[in-house]
């Protein structure tokens, strides 16, 4: 039996918005769990090609992450990871916006929002490909809280 990508989530929300009587809802519902079924932070995010490029220790480097940390997070021992590591690890493999979004969303953090200051800087310096240190020190000249 071959795999079935898992629906975005728009396709979720239009096949919800299409949902007419409790029944439509309690099909969404009974397939909502295979969607997310095994998917944490460290699959999506050791499964990208960007992130196979660059081995762990390098990774776990450029994201200014205490290395025990680091590994537990690449490897799954800990489950989800807080926005800002998250972030720390996308900055550190250059994952675009739409990347990093998905990421957050796995992990059940706090998407960016582009009307939130802090946030329209992080999607700055994803968009641009900056590196942790220099996202600091962006997030600094504007008076922002730098990634924890």
């Amino acid at each position: 039996m071959g795999h079935i990508p898992p629906k975005t989530t728009r396709e979720l929300s239009q096949t919800l918005a299409s949902a007419r009587n409790r029944s439509d809802l309690d099909r969404y519902i009974g397939v909502l769990p295979e969607q997310v079924a095994g998917k944490t932070f460290s699959d999506y995010y050791n499964a990208l090609p960007k992130v196979r490029e660059i081995p762990a220790a390098e990774l776990i480097r450029r994201a200014g992450i205490d290395r025990t940390y680091g590994y537990q997070i690449l490897n799954g021992t800990r489950r989800n990871p807080g926005k800002d590591k998250i972030l720390r690890f996308a900055l550190a493999a250059a994952l675009t916006p739409a990347e990093t979004q998905r990421a957050l969303e796995i992990a059940e953090a706090p998407v960016l929002y582009p009307r939130n200051r802090r946030d329209a800087i992080l999607l700055f310096s994803l968009n641009r490909k900056l590196n942790v240190m220099d996202t600091n020190e962006l997030l600094d000249q504007f008076g922002e809280e730098a990634l924890g």
